[in-house]
This record gives structure tokens, C-alpha cells and sequence, in this order.
């Protein structure tokens, strides 16, 4: 054996049995927060400075609008009734791969200008999905529970507290997180504007727009 392989091989085993440690990391470490991260003098939580948004892929997207709207994963978006939105019919378009209809194995390293477009398809399918089911059976409904709605079609009572809760209950399910008083006057008075347009079910409207302005926003599509 070469004796300055044997050295080294001797420096390496005392090194094992005296648990040398491990030199320090040249670059930055990803893992430890920055100096400003924690709550400030008030107990608010201190707004992240490392903006790091990861875009759910079409798995992600549809188990969050299934869990959020507590519907079947199979049932949140479908083209003509029967192609999944997400892994079938727009998998790459949602960061996805599509390794035997188009030989993609790698997904894309940007989003495409269809995306918004497929994200918007699957929250407003999901949706609708969700509405109709709380209104076909109300005593089983998920979000919109205790709403009514009066011969026009129309919320009875915008300002009551069946509106409050089913946006605080969609806030909670879509984004885990309570809505502040800003949001619930927002979609309180969206109700407003629709009946202004003439629609033959302003109150089901609502449901649907309110719902799809949550769970399409960048805080639900993003994590």
C-alpha cells in the first residue's frame, strides 16, 4: 500500500472515531429564517421576506378545491363530463408532464398563458358543483347552510348571519384562515352588483362568484 494513502486513510478513520465535525457550509442556509422573520412589538406574525411561491401541480390543485369544497377528487373538474381537467385534459398547462400523448417527461419551468384560464375552469366547475349540491339538499349542505332566497331569486338577507358564516366557513376551508372585515363587506356587496345585472338567480350567483373568488385566488393556487 502507498504510504500517503495509508495517511490518508489513517486520518480518515481517526477522523470517524473522534466525530470531527463537519466543516460549515459555504453558502447561505436555506433553512434558517431571517433576522426580521417572528412576530413584532404588536403579536402579529411579521410578513415573510423570502417571497418563495410554489405553484400546486394539477394533483396538488385538485386535492385542495376537493378538500376545500369537500367533494370526490373525480368530481372537480371534468370536460364533457367525463376527461379530469387537471390529468387529463390540461396536465401541462397546470405544471404537469404528459409523457405518451406528447412526449413531455419534464414539466415546463414556467406557467403558459393558458394556465390562468385552466385554473379558473377547475374552480369554477368545482364550484358550481358545490352549489348545486347545498342547494339540491339543504339540510346536508357544506358551505351555503341556512341561506334563503326570496321569489326574485335574490339573498333574503345579505347582512345576515347565514351570509357571514358561509364566508367565513368557505375562507377557513379554502384558506385555512378566517376572513377579515374588508373581505366579508367584499363579497357581501358582490351580491349587490349581481343583482344588478338582471340575472334570473342572483342569490345562486353569488354563491358561485364568491366561491370562485376565493379558491382562485393566489393564496389558494399557490403555497
Amino acid at each position: 500500500m502507498r504510504p500517503d494513502f495509508l495517511r490518508v486513510l489513517l486520518l480518515s478513520s481517526a477522523c470517524v472515531l473522534s466525530a470531527c465535525p463537519a466543516p460549515a457550509p459555504s453558502g447561505p442556509d436555506a433553512g434558517t429564517p431571517p433576522a426580521d422573520a417572528g412576530t413584532g412589538s404588536t403579536g402579529e406574525v411579521a410578513p415573510s421576506s423570502r417571497d418563495n411561491l410554489r405553484f400546486n401541480n394539477p394533483e396538488q390543485l385538485t386535492a385542495h378545491f376537493a378538500s376545500a369544497l369537500s367533494l370526490p377528487p373525480e368530481q372537480v373538474c371534468n370536460e364533457l363530463g367525463q376527461y379530469s381537467c387537471a390529468t387529463y385534459a390540461h396536465p401541462v398547462a397546470l405544471g404537469g408532464v404528459d409523457p405518451y400523448g406528447m412526449g413531455l417527461y419534464e414539466p415546463l419551468k414556467t406557467t403558459g398563458a393558458t394556465t390562468p384560464n385552466v385554473v379558473d375552469r377547475m374552480a369554477l366547475a368545482a364550484c358550481t358543483r358545490r352549489v348545486l349540491l347545498d342547494l339540491a339538499t339543504p339540510g346536508e349542505a357544506v358551505l351555503f347552510k341556512g341561506l334563503e332566497l326570496d321569489a326574485q331569486g335574490r339573498l333574503a338577507n345579505r347582512e345576515g348571519a347565514p351570509v357571514r358564516d358561509a364566508i367565513t366557513s368557505l375562507y377557513q376551508r379554502a384558506l385555512l384562515r378566517d376572513p377579515t372585515e374588508a373581505e366579508v363587506g367584499t363579497l357581501s356587496r358582490l351580491a349587490t352588483q349581481l343583482e344588478s345585472m338582471g340575472g334570473q338567480t342572483p342569490g345562486r350567483d353569488w354563491m358561485t362568484a364568491s366561491c370562485f373568488a376565493v379558491l382562485s385566488s393566489a393564496e389558494s393556487i399557490f403555497f
